[in-house]
């Protein structure tokens, strides 16, 4: 969700309620303002009334200025000059129902003799007057929180305008490229403070990922060449007359270069990989790849006497990098072949509905969680812990997921490729 839209969200809420709260405040006090304006202006008829009685010397001419209807009764005696208000209906003919009036009832001395009047103000108009006023001042309330809605928009976007210029900065920002990063000035002195920081990150970020990359490909000529020279003089020395103790300490030395040689590369590669250096990315024909790796490693399958089953669909196209592809398959179809049993069975499968490639082999002795941490090595003495390692790197990198699971005495390897990266010849040919 966007800033602009978050914060409009939070205020209209707050204006919503301080609406709510308001309007039935205002409506209390409406009501309770009208309520006492017909009280006083019924109080105010009756000393109009007294003085109607005192000139007219009687009841003939009476009439009235504020009420609606008067009754007017004799009474034995006067008993009080207490004045009685209540709300009660009468039946209205126009109207063919019950209307509520207000009720002023109190007694009267005239020439003499003592009478109830009861004095009637109909509350219809009143409460109708009511109701319209309310309905106007939310009216008014609604446009104007409408208004600071669309004008709270507007200066937002206004004011944020050189935060979105930054961030469109940062978009467009490609390590691999470098540069400095440029930053627009703005009238607003935190966003001026903002990009001079992510320009000094940005910079600092650039330096140090040229460094590292220097460093990798320096480690990676440096330390290979001299591993190279002491792998050739090791082989050298074992043309010549050894008796058995030095020929297997040379052996045991010229496989442990050989190992480091091999974690020398592996590391190098999963760095490179963090690095981006493999950004190239084609359709691949990763089944025709699928068969070529495995027909480079039939000696390796038929030396275990392996069964091999195969479900490849040649026609789907893969996007990647060509290189990780290749290191991808490698690692995944080496590591079913070290790990499988002589007898065994491998099961490579590739098909739209899923990629998988499972082996049978003895329960694993690392957790699911740990198979793909760097060097964790398994049931074989020479492995460097890095295979599996350099596969996760790689599916992460092409945006895939990968599973491992043990079921059914076989480990199986699931990957799941996003669909963007999946293409279908046939699908696409029939489209076209």
């Amino acid at each position: 969700m966007k800033l602009l839209n978050l914060t409009n969200r939070y205020y209209i809420a707050i204006a919503l309620v301080l609406l709510l709260v308001s309007s039935a405040f205002l409506a209390y006090r409406v009501l309770y303002l009208v309520d006492n304006e017909i009280s006083e202006h019924m109080l105010f008829e009756k000393s109009e009334i007294a003085k109607q009685l005192e000139h007219q010397k009687g009841l003939q001419n009476l009439h009235l200025i504020f009420g609606d209807r008067i009754e007017i009764e004799p009474i034995p005696k006067f008993t009080s000059f207490r004045v009685n208000m209540t709300d009660t209906t009468f039946y209205d003919l126009y109207e063919k129902g019950k209307v509520p009036y207000r009720m002023m009832s109190y007694e009267q001395l005239v020439d003499g003799k003592s009478y109830r009047i009861k004095l009637a103000r109909r509350l219809t108009e009143t409460e109708q007057l009511a109701e319209g006023i309310l309905a106007t001042l939310l009216l008014v309330a609604l446009d104007i929180i409408a208004c600071f809605y669309f004008l709270n928009r507007w200066f937002s976007s206004k004011i944020w305008n050189p935060f979105y210029r930054a961030l469109n900065v940062l978009k467009t920002f490609d390590l691999q490229k470098g540069g400095n990063t440029m930053f627009q000035r703005s009238q607003v002195d935190e966003f001026n403070a903002l990009n001079a920081e992510l320009s000094k990150l940005t910079d600092k970020v650039t330096r140090d990922y040229k460094n590292l990359r220097e460093f990798t490909e320096n480690m990676s000529h440096e330390t290979q060449t001299p591993l190279a020279i002491i792998r050739s003089k090791l082989e050298l020395l074992l043309q010549s007359e050894l008796n058995e103790t030095q020929l297997n300490q040379i052996l045991s030395t010229l496989d442990s270069v050989n190992r480091l040689s091999k974690m020398n590369k592996g590391l190098i590669m999963l760095t490179r990989i963090d690095n981006d250096q493999y950004a190239g990315l084609q359709l691949l024909q990763m089944g025709k790849l699928l068969r070529k790796q495995l027909e480079d490693l039939e000696l390796f399958i038929s030396s275990k006497n392996i069964q091999l089953h195969q479900d490849i669909d040649d026609k789907l196209l893969v996007r990647m990098n060509p290189h990780l592809a290749d290191i991808l398959l490698t690692n995944l179809l080496s590591n079913a072949i070290k790990y499988n049993l002589e007898n065994g069975d491998l099961f490579v499968t590739f098909t739209k509905e899923k990629f998988e490639i499972a082996n049978s082999g003895h329960p694993p002795v690392l957790s699911p969680d740990e198979v793909f941490d760097r060097f964790k090595k398994g049931e074989s003495p020479d492995s460097i812990g890095l295979g599996l390692a350099i596969v996760r790197k790689i599916i992460v990198h092409i945006g895939a997921k990968i599973k491992y699971e043990y079921k059914a005495d076989h480990h199986v390897f699931s990957i799941t490729i996003p669909a963007a990266n999946l293409i279908d010849q046939e699908e696409e040919y029939q489209v076209g």
